[in-house]
C-alpha cells in the first residue's frame, strides 16, 4: 500500500504520477491489484486515473488472449505501459489472472475462505479480553424489532447482534478485496439494519474509505475497525503467499485473530463507553 504524502492532497494527480511508477516495476497490473496497492487512495479515484492515462496514451488496456474464455472472477482487463509489447507480458498476464481467480473464487459462495473471517471473529468475541455475549448471529430481528428491506428481496442480517457492558452492537464483517464506490451501499444497508434494530452498528473489515467511515458509520453513532490484510486460513498459505508476491495484496493467514485486533475492538468499545456513558 501506498504512503501518502502529508498536507492537502490531490488523489488524483497523485494516481497519476503514481501508477506508471508501479507499472513500471511490475512491468503489467490487474485493475484490482493497482487500487490494492495504491490503498488509501479511494478506489474508484484509481479507477478515474487509469482511465485518463489509457486514453492519453501513458497505458496500453490488454485483455487475455487464451483459448478458452474469461470466466467468472478472473480479470479481464490488464494494463501496460504504452511501449510494452504483448509478448513481453503475456506469461506474467497469465500467471496474475490464475491467482487473481483463485483469491476471488476463495471470497466468493462455499469456498473455504468466504466465511472465514466471521469464523474467527465469532470465535474471538466470546473470549477474553472481549467476552462479548453473541445473542444472535446472521439475524434480521431483535427484542421485538425487525429490519425492514429498503429494495426488493429479503432485509439484510448482521452478522452478529452481541453485547457488552450493556452496550448491544450489531457487528457485520466485511473480509473483502474488492471494494469500489457502489460497495459502500454494503456499508449503509448493515449500518441501517442496525439502526433499525436499535443497536449500535460496528463495521469490522478490510478496508473502508475515510468518507464512508465518518459519514455513513461514525456521524451515525457507529463503530468502525478498518482491518489491513485480508484474512485467510494456514490452509491458503501458499496461495496467499504468490498473491502478495504477484498482486501485492496484503493477506494474513491464521488460525484466529492476533491479539491486538482484540485489544483494537475493546479499545473502541472502552472509549464509546466513557464517551457516552
Amino acid at each position: 500500500m501506498t504512503a501518502l504524502p502529508k498536507g492537502k492532497i490531490d488523489y488524483h494527480q497523485l494516481a497519476l504520477q503514481t501508477i506508471p511508477e508501479i507499472i513500471k516495476e511490475e512491468k503489467v497490473v490487474t485493475d484490482r491489484e493497482i487500487k490494492v496497492r495504491l490503498e488509501p487512495i479511494f478506489p474508484w479515484v484509481v479507477g478515474y486515473a487509469l482511465e485518463a492515462l489509457v486514453r492519453e496514451g501513458t497505458l496500453n488496456e490488454w485483455g487475455y488472449k487464451g483459448r478458452r474464455p474469461i470466466k467468472l472472477w478472473a480479470p479481464s482487463k490488464f494494463f501496460a505501459l504504452k511501449e510494452t509489447k504483448y509478448p513481453e507480458i503475456e506469461t506474467i498476464i497469465k500467471e496474475k489472472r490464475d491467482v487473481s481467480k483463485a483469491i476471488n473464487a476463495q471470497l466468493t459462495g462455499r469456498a473455504v475462505a468466504a466465511y472465514f473471517a466471521e469464523d474467527v471473529f465469532d470465535e474471538a468475541l466470546e473470549k477474553a479480553p472481549l467476552e462479548f455475549v453473541i445473542h444472535d448471529r446472521n439475524a434480521c430481528e431483535f427484542r421485538g424489532r425487525r429490519v425492514r428491506s429498503r429494495e426488493r428481496g429479503p432485509p439484510p442480517d448482521l452478522d452478529f447482534i452481541a453485547e457488552r457492558d450493556g452496550v448491544v452492537y450489531g457487528i457485520d464483517i466485511k473480509n473483502w478485496i474488492r471494494y469500489e464506490k457502489e460497495t459502500v451501499s454494503e456499508v449503509r444497508k448493515k449500518v441501517d439494519a442496525a439502526l433499525q434494530l436499535d443497536i449500535v452498528p460496528f463495521i469490522i473489515a478490510r478496508y473502508v474509505d475515510k468518507d464512508t467511515m465518518f459519514t455513513e458509520i461514525i456521524q451515525k453513532g457507529g463503530l468502525v475497525y478498518p482491518y489491513n490484510d485480508l484474512l485467510f486460513p494456514n490452509a491458503l498459505s501458499s496461495l496467499a503467499r504468490r498473491a502478495e508476491e504477484l498482486l501485492g495484496y496484503p493477506i494474513r493467514c491464521l488460525n484466529r485473530i492476533p491479539m491486538y485486533m482484540s485489544e483494537y475492538i475493546l479499545d473502541l468499545h472502552n472509549r464509546r463507553l466513557a464517551y457516552y456513558g
